[in-house]
């Protein structure tokens, strides 16, 4: 009877034990899933996030690298301090109010105007415009002719606008908005200055307002671009306090979770020191109703421990469930922001790459088809060669019927050259009414042949304007990537070539 007691009543109660213990290592494993969970969304916000600006890339690849050690890790969150830091710094540049922002027109200036004397004048213009405001468009245009031509005299009658060079001014100003993106908000307001600027038989007293219209355009474009940026920066303030929070959250599980290991651990610790109290007791017991009495108070005080650490535990694993379920949802919610934003800039990459009206690869897209080509001849050798298109005789096309007639030209030539070409050839709409082609593992010859082909097929195309038959020609100069050339080398050659086969007579393709 006596070693009944001592040695199934103790059993029964370490099986008790020992099931808690199952319990709470199960809460453990649980708990270590939706962990790992929260380590996996991180990096897929860091990955999405990436390239949204230069600073901050270092330091989301830092955090990838330190979810390696775990949520845990001390460097993991003295990064995200140095992240939340780095997004603090950046700046915001708020649209300043003013009658013009000239920067852009100056940039524009200091291409084109690039004699020495033409390039100091204008810089310093340039920085005495970020400090003076000018009342009128006037009096800034008077200002960069001065700077242009220091020995101009615009005293006499007619002031700036009777030494303007209308064409040349008009001509370069249709070549920047053809150059530059212009969002979709602004295609109207475009199409108006192109045709405005584009006009024959323009007076010098109608020309300003002109001037005018296209530098506030231009003004309006740069200012909404600088809101995008600043759209996409509160974004990234947005989800750096959102990590704040989130390493706040995962900073307090993590400590409940520690909590509760070192209370099962006290829990063990007592249990085994009862039960050892109670073999000692048992071993040197030499009466039957002082082992009970001891046997029945130190079972009473294990099933108290146990009784209260299943409570503890209970209360904490609903308050963890609760931490967890909030990290879930702010998971969650930090996703779909991700995801949004991601298809946003996808969307804007595209516009920023694609012609509006032809819907080819714009300048932007050529220049970086061209640095991909270019890294490719120069590592394996193999021919590059380059097409550079013009339609013939456009302006009149657009003198004669109408800016939408000259549309329809260049996406009836767009579609011509895009279905009638390799699918290894980079067609893109380099500006106005030029198209430029890129041809890997192609030389000159075979790019020549190619070219003609092109040629013949878009002068066979019909085209009607105004129920009239408008005959459609291209000129295009032909040249192949060799030795020390550079993207403006070969460029300027196969323009040189261009040149050749207008002088020639159009309808034709020349090769360099």
């Amino acid at each position: 009877m006596s070693f009944f007691n001592k040695t199934v009543i103790p059993d029964q109660w370490k099986e008790k034990y020992l099931d808690l213990l199952d319990e709470q290592e199960q809460s453990g494993k649980s708990y270590k899933e939706k962990e790992d969970l929260l380590c996996k969304t991180i990096i897929r916000l860091t990955i999405a996030t990436t390239g949204l600006d230069a600073h901050l890339d270092p330091h989301l690849l830092s955090i990838r690298d330190q979810l390696k050690n775990g949520i845990n890790s001390q460097a993991l969150k003295d990064e995200l301090e140095r992240f939340t830091t780095s997004v603090a710094q950046i700046k915001h540049t708020p649209p300043q109010n003013r009658v013009a922002d000239p920067s852009l027109l100056f940039d524009f200036l200091l291409r084109h105007y690039t004699s020495p004397k033409q390039q100091l004048s204008l810089n310093q213009l340039k920085k005495k415009a970020d400090t003076v405001k000018f009342e009128t468009t006037s009096q800034l245009f008077t200002a960069i002719y001065e700077a242009i031509d220091s020995d101009a005299d615009l005293s006499s009658t007619g002031g700036i606008a009777s030494h303007i060079n209308i064409e040349t001014v008009s001509k370069q100003l249709l070549a920047l908005l053809e150059g530059i993106e212009i969002p979709s908000l602004f295609d109207k307001q475009a199409q108006v200055a192109k045709q405005l600027l584009a006009a024959p038989g323009q007076t010098t007293i109608d020309f300003e307002p002109i001037l005018d219209k296209s530098f506030k355009l231009l003004l309006k474009i740069k200012q909404h671009n600088q809101t995008e940026q600043q759209d996409i920066d509160k974004f990234l303030s947005h989800i750096t306090e959102q990590l704040a929070a989130l390493d706040i959250s995962v900073m307090g599980a993590s400590s409940a979770v520690q909590e509760s290991a070192e209370n099962r651990s006290k829990l063990d610790q007592s249990v085994s020191e009862q039960m050892e109290k109670l073999q000692l007791s048992s071993t040197n017991a030499t009466k039957l109703e002082p082992l009970k009495e001891i046997i029945t108070s130190r079972l009473a005080n294990i099933a108290k421990e146990i009784q209260q650490h299943g409570q503890k535990e209970a209360v904490q694993r609903k308050k963890n469930q609760q931490q967890l379920d909030d990290l879930v949802n702010k998971i969650k919610d930090m996703e779909s922001e991700s995801c949004e934003l991601k298809s946003k800039l996808k969307i804007a990459n595209n516009q920023a790459l694609r012609d509006p009206l032809t819907g080819l690869p714009n300048r932007n897209a050529y220049n970086e088809r061209m640095e991909t080509e270019l890294a490719r001849w120069k590592r394996y050798h193999s021919p590059l060669s380059i097409i550079v298109w013009d339609i013939d005789h456009f302006k009149n096309i657009n003198d004669n019927y109408g800016h939408k007639a000259g549309d329809k030209v260049l996406l009836l030539i767009a579609k011509q050259l895009s279905d009638h070409s390799r699918a290894t050839d980079f067609i893109s709409r380099f500006g106005g009414e030029e198209f430029t082609m890129l041809l890997p593992n192609t030389d000159k010859k075979s790019a020549l042949v190619l070219a003609n082909q092109l040629r013949q097929t878009i002068e066979k195309t019909g085209f009607n304007a105004s129920g009239t038959s408008v005959a459609i020609t291209i000129s295009c100069g032909v040249t192949e990537f060799i030795a020390n050339d550079t993207e403006e080398t070969a460029f300027e050659r196969a323009d040189q070539a261009l040149y050749q086969a207008k002088e020639q007579g159009r309808n034709q393709c020349c090769v360099l």
